[in-house]
């Protein structure tokens, strides 16, 4: 992943005070299949998040940088997951969840110009705007997702939605009624940045 940018792989200021955790270690522990000790402990917390108080508002599903995208009458929110950023995603926008599908059959690395066929879970819920649609992406290195909502079941704002072990890319597609209220290269924290409003 050296075409990579390192900033969409790993951020310092997540990592605990006097870790011995490098960007480049945890590649090579990671293609080893292997993890350094203490390391899974961190990548699996799961801390509470507060959503927003504010009225018509659509959180990021994920915590990672962010990159808005046009999509023929819709608006793409890709989310870019790092190495140190908490990996559970969260509901964006209230609504009822409509189906849950694992698409795909191969794994690829982020900078692969096949990355975006690879394996992931698709769910699409209907909302006050509209149905909309979650990607949960894979890499080559991480190829566990879990999804933790069904369909027909109702979601809430921040609730959680699932959990992508070890990395990589959430998308969010939404009606372009939605505005957007961020902009690219941010920061974004699951079920509480603030990524569009609506009407």
């Amino acid at each position: 992943m050296t075409s990579f940018p390192k900033e969409y792989i790993y951020d310092e200021a997540d990592v605990p005070a006097q870790s011995p955790w490098t960007m480049e270690s945890l590649l090579e522990s990671l293609r080893r299949n292997s993890l350094p000790r203490g390391f899974q402990e961190f990548f699996d917390r799961d801390p509470e998040r507060v959503p927003p108080a504010d009225g018509a508002v659509v959180v990021s599903p994920a915590d990672g940088i962010l990159e808005i995208k046009p999509r023929a009458g819709k608006i793409e929110y890709i989310v870019h997951m790092r190495l140190t950023d908490v990996h559970v995603q969260r509901i964006p926008l209230a609504g009822t969840v409509v189906s849950v599908e694992s698409q795909g059959a191969d794994f690829y690395y982020p900078d692969d110009a096949d990355y975006w066929l690879g394996v992931r879970a698709v769910t699409t819920i209907q909302s006050c705007l509209g149905p909309y649609v979650v990607r949960q992406m894979t890499t080559l290195i991480t190829k566990r997702i879990e999804t933790c909502v069904k369909p027909g079941e109702s979601v809430s704002l921040g609730q959680r939605l699932g959990r992508i072990r070890l990395g990589s890319t959430v998308t969010l597609l939404l009606p372009e009624s939605a505005r957007p209220a961020a902009f690219p290269g941010r920061k974004v924290r699951a079920g509480e940045t603030i990524l569009a409003r609506y009407d």
